[in-house]
């Protein structure tokens, strides 16, 4: 049984199959610019702003080597590569398909899908965003169609079937019981023998994130009892943290810390925390209709 529910390791991305994926999104990425379309970074930004961008770099952790040359990597760290990589290799994306991707428009996965020539449904809840989304795909020429909607309502209105459904670092931005709420309701929308791809946040020291186990995962994208694991039924943890909570990194981001307190996100007596190590790293699981 192949492990693919599991935490990122990025020595994935030094095969063969990995490495022509990031040249394939290299080439996509230029073929974008060239024709004047800006997929948003990884922060899902198409215009980032200055402190953003400080936050994006320091999010990256100690010890972080680029694999895409900086200007690229600024938009599409190792995490994000890795991410693609994963969803794509463990999924049989076929040109034809049709794939609903919650959370990504305008990003450089939902476009990927669709330059293969998978019909893609992107939905996201940034009008901006959305608008450049279809204005890239009309550029483009693809079969691509982003929505302005929360997630819950989509499925709850939708009455279209997918061959898949995705989410590239989403759910962790989401309130839990409104997780549970999209997982019990997400089966309907997919088309017999479907599968669902997550990647997600994993152990992020945010309270608001709070997946930082299996059981967490199974009690948060296994409560729709309909749902099982592809492959392997056990969430491998390789216990490698990739990523530093902005909060707790070096140097500090006062401002930002301020934020997250105020949101609750942090306890205000670890304002002056620190952490010298990573803290965090990305999951991805795949998901049937049992």
């Amino acid at each position: 049984m192949k492990i693919i529910n599991k935490s990122m390791d990025l020595k994935d991305l030094e095969t063969n199959e990995a490495k022509a994926v990031i040249e394939e999104l290299k080439e996509l990425e230029y073929e974008f610019s060239k024709n004047g379309c800006i997929i948003s970074s990884w922060y899902g930004e198409c215009n980032p702003t200055s402190e953003s961008k400080k936050l994006s770099i320091l999010n990256r952790g100690y010890n972080y080597k680029p694999i895409l040359d900086l200007e690229l990597d600024f938009k599409y760290p190792n995490f994000l590569l890795w991410e693609i990589f994963w969803v794509t290799s463990n999924l049989n994306f076929q040109k034809g398909n049709k794939v609903l991707d919650i959370g990504g428009s305008c990003s450089l996965f939902s476009f990927y899908l669709a330059k293969k020539g998978v019909k893609v449904v992107a939905i996201d809840l940034n009008q901006e965003i959305v608008d450049e989304a279809n204005r890239i795909a009309k550029v483009m020429n693809l079969d691509y169609k982003a929505i302005c909607m929360d997630a819950e309502e989509y499925l709850s209105k939708t009455k279209e079937k997918f061959d898949y459904i995705t989410s590239i670092c989403v759910f962790e931005h989401i309130e839990l019981e409104k997780r549970k709420r999209i997982i019990r309701n997400i089966h309907k929308c997919l088309k017999k023998d479907g599968r669902i791809a997550f990647t997600f946040d994993y152990k992020n020291p945010s309270k608001f994130v709070n997946i930082n186990n299996e059981n967490d995962i199974k009690n948060q994208f296994l409560c729709n009892k309909k749902l099982c694991f592809l492959e392997n039924q056990n969430f491998y943890d390789n216990n490698v943290s990739y990523l530093v909570s902005v909060f707790y990194g070096r140097p500090v981001a006062w401002r930002y810390k301020i934020h997250l307190i105020k949101l609750k996100e942090f306890p205000v007596w670890e304002l002056f925390k620190t952490k010298k190590e990573n803290d965090y790293t990305f999951g991805a699981i795949f998901l049937k209709v049992k």
